[in-house]
């Protein structure tokens, strides 16, 4: 009996560990760009008590390339968070979130700048 319940809980303490359980709230998805090549989108997510998270990807046909995530709470997600402007080329994207600046560039060359200004 006690080798019955050291096994059971054992295993639910493996099964409360497992990652596959713990599911994010899919939110939506949002199209920052899209043209005939290429789209960018991001989808919000919601992990649990204000706590959200932010993927961003470039989309070419049915195969997608995650640019990048941050993670958001509750006062950010509810404001307009993002200043999102494009050129021909290229997507600017506006945020205090980011600390610093960087520039990512997508398989079909459109220029991706993050930027906190």
């Amino acid at each position: 009996m006690k080798k019955i319940f050291i096994f059971s809980f054992l295993i639910i303490l493996f099964l409360q560990s497992c990652s596959f359980l713990e599911q994010n709230k899919f939110i939506e998805t949002k199209v920052i760009s899209s043209d005939l090549n290429e789209q960018i989108i991001y989808k919000f997510y919601h992990l649990g008590i204000n706590k959200y998270k932010v993927d961003f990807y470039s989309v070419h046909q049915s195969d997608s390339t995650k640019l990048f995530e941050h993670f958001s709470n509750d006062a950010l997600f509810s404001s307009n968070i993002y200043k999102i402007s494009q050129s021909k080329n290229e997507i600017v994207i506006s945020t205090q979130l980011f600390s610093k600046e960087k520039k990512l560039i997508t398989r079909n060359g459109k220029s991706i700048i993050l930027t906190n200004r």
